[in-house]
């Protein structure tokens, strides 16, 4: 490819390969135009097989079946190189040998006719004589170099027609559009040409300027009434919600901090409140006994001083306890700050790159729309009617895609500015064991075709995401819904599958993470709907080809998708932009995992087939297994975990399915104890927990009767 160190200046507006220059060889124009010598070509395509990238603009071009040759000549360039030449031969007053009579004189003229040079007589008598005629108007004198009275486009009108392709003796007449606007003769029109698409020049010519001039002002018109955001705005609006959100993060870890110091302030003043307690209760205590016998007052005072002393170290032990879990807690609370800040700055780096890299996509365009707008200004003032129709219907080609990149806008500027933080909930209360009330609070209906639920969670705003498949069997569904049922966004996507089964988890306050069979992944945004997607398929090579996705989780402290799989103790894992990470292997009893969350650090899997729901950790490559959870012995029938979620206390909620009756059992943290166990209708099928003003709420969906009902989780006394 040329480098920069091999083009020379010709003026303002055009420059070109010192190649071209020296060898006047011919200027190639590619589609995007442009320029290029032949040599320069034949570097760029060198190891190409079809397709080729401009190096200016990156546009892909197929490669003629010629090679090089293929390629349009650019006219324009070519007869701008023929101009300098002979301008610098005629100006430096040159001693050539003359066409005409073959004697080596000061060169006078340039004959396009003859396509060589002539001497002052030689020049006279070409312009006089009647039998060279038609070399008149074809004949450039030095007078008019000196007069400055030449431009290209009069240089360009001077040449002569182009030849026939199939017969060079003869000049060409008509413009063949079928063969790719080749010249041909009339004789052609009778052979190879014959019933063709052939056109007169001037009328072409007309034809294509009209066009080219519109499309030119269309783009005008774009570029004056488009202003989409610029990178350069994009990074400044980033750095700024960077830097709020590290003010807010500082600002609510000073709060909390102090909330801390606060609480343990209070039980320092009560451990002395206790103690002083003590030491006057034993004084008063002793006063009493002072006056009565001292041998019966030493006895009771042992006594109460026993009993009394049993009592404090009780208590003392009690607020013990307690100050050391503050204490650890602020421990963790300051490691969270610092991890918090470190992903701020993470998420800062990364999208100044990618917003960057989008700079330079914007340069380009802003590089293509002037070479488009010089080089059809340029033709549009042509004379040359053979070269307008040469070139301007690749121009035309070329402003059309211009056009498209134009019009395209760039959401992704916007979302790039924001920053998403995880924040984490912190309870200086001793959290208290829920149970779910009896009957659910209210019931939710979702209408058709919104029937077969498969997954459901919560967003930020205390909405509800379900997913599942369509009436009709054909098409997977997502929908979002406030708690009162009202329909707040909804999307049909269709796979070509039948059963496209389809999970949803919560990933932050906006973005959902949703699989749907056989192999895709997205990411739902809440607030305007819009869904992108991939096949994992296409990005993991050992993804078998009978395997389908069977549920998801998140992993929001991370930013982490998991995905699990029919059949597989598999579990793919994928970053919060799609982009595959690693494979995460759970324990050999693994038969198939139904569903998965992430909880308190821990990934809790429900095993259908294995019958088992069991506690691993999340970290690395190969999880291990911290515990299973206790089977509740439910009578009658043969049960499996169906689906499994957590509160903010890290209490887990398992749906426990047969064929006949379904169970909502409630574990500690890690599973080794039962704490309730409710009933629920046979059609239960998916179990979430949401935050609401109220408090939280357990939603338990059905599979097929299109209600979610929402339960109370009520602290026990």
């Amino acid at each position: 490819m040329a480098t920069s160190s091999r083009w020379k200046d010709i003026d303002d507006k055009f420059c070109l390969c010192s190649i071209c220059l020296e060898q006047l060889k011919e200027p190639k124009l590619l589609p995007c135009l442009h320029r290029y010598c032949k040599d320069c070509l034949n570097s760029i395509i060198q190891g190409t097989n079809d397709v080729i990238k401009c190096p200016e603009c990156r546009q892909e071009t197929q490669i003629p079946t010629n090679g090089v040759e293929g390629f349009k000549t650019d006219f324009y360039s070519k007869n701008l190189v023929e101009y300098v030449q002979i301008q610098q031969s005629l100006k430096s007053d040159e001693i050539r040998e003359c066409y005409s009579c073959s004697k080596y004189l000061e060169v006078a003229a340039y004959c396009f006719k003859c396509n060589d040079f002539l001497c002052k007589d030689c020049h006279n008598f070409h312009v006089t004589n009647k039998t060279l005629k038609d070399h008149q108007k074809h004949t450039l004198s030095l007078e008019d170099i000196e007069a400055k009275n030449i431009t290209i486009e009069k240089l360009a009108s001077m040449r002569d027609a182009p030849r026939c392709n199939t017969h060079p003796e003869k000049l060409s007449e008509l413009y063949c559009e079928t063969c790719n606007n080749l010249p041909v003769c009339v004789a052609c029109t009778y052979g190879e040409h014959k019933g063709h698409n052939l056109h007169e020049v001037k009328a072409l010519a007309k034809l294509k300027k009209e066009k080219l001039a519109k499309q030119l002002k269309g783009l005008e018109e774009i570029g004056k009434n488009k202003k989409p955001m610029t990178p350069a705005q994009a990074k400044e609006k980033l750095i700024s919600n960077v830097n709020t959100q590290k003010e807010k993060v500082l600002k609510m870890h000073d709060e909390k901090d102090q909330e801390i110091m606060t609480e343990i302030q209070k039980i320092e003043e009560r451990r002395k409140q206790v103690k002083q307690k003590m030491y006057d209760f034993l004084r008063r205590e002793k006063e009493k006994e002072i006056q009565g016998v001292q041998e019966k007052y030493d006895e009771i005072f042992k006594v109460k001083k026993i009993e009394i002393n049993d009592s404090y170290q009780a208590r003392e032990s009690s607020l013990k306890r307690e100050l050391e879990k503050l204490h650890e807690k602020r421990e963790r609370f300051d490691l969270d700050k610092i991890e918090l800040l470190k992903s701020i700055e993470t998420q800062l780096n990364e999208n100044v790159k990618i917003i960057e890299t989008m700079s330079q996509h914007f340069d380009n365009i802003k590089k293509r729309f002037e070479t488009l707008n010089l080089t059809a200004s340029s033709i549009l003032a042509s004379d040359n009617d053979w070269s307008v129709v040469q070139c301007i219907p690749d121009m035309c080609t070329a402003a059309t895609n211009l056009m498209k990149d134009l019009k395209k806008d760039f959401p992704e500027l916007t979302a790039l500015t924001e920053v998403t933080v995880n924040y984490k909930q912190y309870s200086f209360e001793k959290p208290s064991v829920t149970k779910i009330s009896e009957n659910f609070d209210k019931k939710v209906i979702v209408n058709s075709p919104y029937q077969y639920v498969h997954g459901m969670t919560c967003c930020g705003d205390g909405n509800i995401v379900i997913s599942g498949v369509t009436s009709d069997l054909n098409a997977s569904f997502i929908i979002v819904i406030d708690m009162n049922g009202r329909m707040l966004k909804e999307k049909i996507l269709n796979t070509g599958e039948i059963w496209p089964f389809r999970y949803c988890k919560s990933l932050s306050q906006h973005k959902v993470a949703s699989v749907c069979k056989p192999n895709e992944i997205g990411l739902y945004d809440v607030r305007d709907g819009s869904y992108i997607k991939k096949n994992i398929s296409d990005v993991i090579n050992s993804w078998p080809k009978d395997r389908n996705v069977s549920c998801v989780a998140t992993d929001p402290v991370n930013n982490h998708i998991l995905v699990g799989g029919n059949g597989s103790r598999d579990v793919y894992v994928f970053d919060d932009h799609l982009n595959y990470l690693h494979i995460l292997t759970l324990p050999e009893m693994t038969k198939w995992q139904r569903d998965m969350t992430v909880s308190d650090g821990y990934l809790l899997v429900c095993d259908y087939d294995g019958n088992k729901c069991f506690v691993t950790t999340v970290d690395g490559l190969e999880s291990k297994l911290v515990g299973e959870f206790m089977n509740p012995n439910l009578e009658g029938n043969k049960f499996g975990p169906i689906s499994v979620c957590s509160d903010k206390n890290w209490y887990v909620y398992v749906l426990w399915r047969s064929s006949f009756q379904c169970y909502i059992v409630q574990y500690n943290h890690d599973g080794s104890q039962v704490l309730t166990t409710t009933k629920m209708g046979v059609d239960a099928y998916v179990v979430t927990v949401v935050e609401t003003s109220q408090g939280e709420k357990l939603l338990v969906a059905t599979y097929n009767t299109q209600t979610v009902r929402v339960y109370d989780l009520i602290p026990e006394d």
